[in-house]
């Protein structure tokens, strides 16, 4: 075995390649959990559906997927215990310092070398505000997980294993269901739809940006700002059976006017059923 760190996930273009049989929707579950490097999208069965595959490769004892966190860390780190802390809480959606320290009942600076050895291992990384134009010193930096096979161990396996090592696998399941698309899917089609502009920018702009990532502050964020020296887009995306598109817009261009200053502003909502249906908006058409 080797380790899987500083292997780049591939995009999630690439599903579709490697598990040519799925649908749309399981190729949005599959990315939201299994991730994009090869050999974890490699043990995904499409003879099983998709909750057959996660109780199966990743919940099962016997699986090559249930230990992964463990033997990818602790191959690679002395004192795992604290990076597995930091991980965890990570993963249960604490992606500011203050909040990892804080959940630890640590201060900031103790973090500083475990959030660096976690980056540098090609673990985690350090996201900033877009518009920010010096990036080193940004305080708004948020930790996030590389690739979303981790988060997902670490979310529902690590936390799990009490019940997991007694093969009562049916709570964990359970739980999967309850929350799986609230706190994993609906991040994940955000990192699809950035992805997808960033490599096919016209599909949705009527521009091609120069810079293209997320946006927050203290007390507000927007999913996807993408922007050029003259227009500027604003996204939201919504993994939801029903959106009140008029609503999100509305309440996105509240958001946006602290950024527009001296640009043209365009607003697009992209929702599930855009993505299943392969439209971009309700019209089908760009921003």
């Amino acid at each position: 075995r080797t380790s899987s760190f500083l292997i780049e996930p591939v995009k999630f273009k690439y599903i579709k390649e490697f598990l040519p049989n799925t649908t749309k929707l399981e190729q949005m579950q599959i990315f939201s959990s299994f991730g994009t490097i090869p050999k974890y999208l490699n043990e995904y069965d499409t003879n099983l559906t998709f909750m057959q595959n996660i109780e199966k490769k990743i919940l099962n004892k016997n699986s090559y997927l249930y230990n992964e966190g463990n033997f990818l860390l602790k191959d690679e780190i002395e004192q795992s215990s604290s990076y597995f802390a930091i991980l965890q809480t990570i993963s249960n959606g604490n992606h500011k310092i203050g909040q990892i320290a804080s959940s630890l009942g640590v201060t900031s600076s103790y973090l500083s070398k475990y959030m660096l050895k976690l980056i540098e291992l090609g673990i985690i990384k350090k996201e900033i505000p877009i518009t920010q134009t010096n990036p080193s010193k940004s305080k708004f930096g948020l930790y996030k997980f590389r690739d979303k096979f981790l988060q997902f161990w670490f979310y529902y396996v690590y936390k799990n294993y009490h019940y997991l090592e007694i093969e009562q696998i049916k709570p964990v399941l359970d739980e999967i269901e309850l929350n799986f698309n609230d706190r994993f899917v609906s991040f994940a089609f955000e990192d699809y739809i950035l992805e997808d502009i960033t490599l096919n920018p016209l599909k949705y702009l009527n521009f091609i940006p120069t810079k293209i990532g997320r946006w927050w502050n203290n007390k507000q964020e927007i999913d996807i700002v993408a922007f050029d020296d003259k227009n500027i887009a604003f996204v939201e995306c919504k993994w939801q059976n029903s959106v009140n598109i008029d609503k999100v817009k509305n309440e996105l261009i509240a958001k946006s006017l602290l950024l527009v200053k001296n640009k043209q502003p365009f607003y697009l909502v992209v929702t599930k059923q855009n993505y299943l249906d392969d439209k971009l908006n309700t019209q089908g058409e760009k921003l």
